[in-house]
């Protein structure tokens, strides 16, 4: 079949508006149904590595688990080699919608590992990373990106790079890879809607989505087709329909879906206590 392309790819996934971001450990198939049912229309895997997802296939069987009622989904690897990263998602063909690719992670880990935002300092090989990954894989390929904070002119060329190289769908947040935990400043929302000016792609906004009126606040500001929320939506699976949900009667219905979906204790814990 015919890879789907930029919009074709986002009608074919219903105009998703608001999305479950990949967060490490905490996205996984149970606690995504959860989100899906309180009005996440979209929702990403927690990151995975590309290398050991190729190597090991029980680091594959552990990280990516799916059901037919967990659609649309976007798998998302880190990367730094783009024959990796191709073979990686070639094994995810037909298993979901679309595979992302992070350039977003600012932790210590990603600096260490040549990963997510610190591939900013080499231009080259993110192109490469997509560009490679898209003519190889049949699964259409996305990407995520943080901003250059202050620097208007950069963050668009880097965007629409990103789209050159063959990303379908571009997540932005809104914020620069030194901007990061408890000091980090509000995500710029401004910026965000010059790069979906700039591009011709559906663009995902993330970043300051707090409680159920941010997310709509978000889309009127920066223009985009979607938002995406991660820490706030993982305290509230609900956010994107209420604000006042139960969350004891949310943690029930995430127990009764973990003891369905088979999910690491660890996993449920950092749901239940952080």
């Amino acid at each position: 079949p015919l890879k789907l392309e930029g919009y074709g790819l986002w009608e074919s996934m219903g105009r998703p508006r608001y999305v479950c971001a990949p967060m490490v450990e905490q996205s996984a198939l149970a606690f995504r149904l959860l989100c899906r049912k309180y009005g996440t229309t979209l929702a990403y895997t927690p990151m995975m590595h590309s290398r050991l997802f190729l190597e090991d296939p029980h680091y594959r069987s552990e990280q990516f688990t799916t059901c037919a009622e967990d659609r649309p989904l976007i798998a998302q690897f880190c990367a730094n080699d783009p024959d990796t990263l191709a073979a990686a998602a070639r094994l995810l063909e037909g298993r979901c919608d679309a595979v992302d690719i992070n350039f977003g992670c600012p932790q210590g880990i990603a600096k260490r590992g040549n990963y997510g935002s610190f591939l900013m300092d080499d231009m080259d090989l993110i192109y490469r990373l997509i560009n490679t990954a898209h003519r190889q894989a049949r699964v259409p390929i996305t990407a995520k990106i943080r901003i250059f904070p202050g620097d208007e002119a950069r963050t668009l060329q880097y965007a629409k790079m990103c789209q050159d190289a063959g990303a379908q769908v571009l997540t932005v947040h809104g914020r620069g890879r030194e901007q990061k935990g408890p000091g980090a400043p509000p995500a710029d929302w401004y910026m965000i809607r010059k790069v979906k000016a700039h591009v011709s792609i559906p663009v995902i906004a993330n970043g300051n989505v707090f409680r159920a009126a941010d997310a709509d606040r978000c889309l009127r500001a920066t223009g985009c087709d979607a938002v995406m929320s991660a820490e706030w939506l993982r305290r509230n699976p609900a956010i994107f329909s209420r604000d006042d949900a139960d969350m004891a009667s949310l943690a029930s219905e995430y127990l009764d879906l973990c003891e369905r979906y088979a999910t690491p204790i660890s996993y449920i814990r950092a749901h239940l206590f952080t």
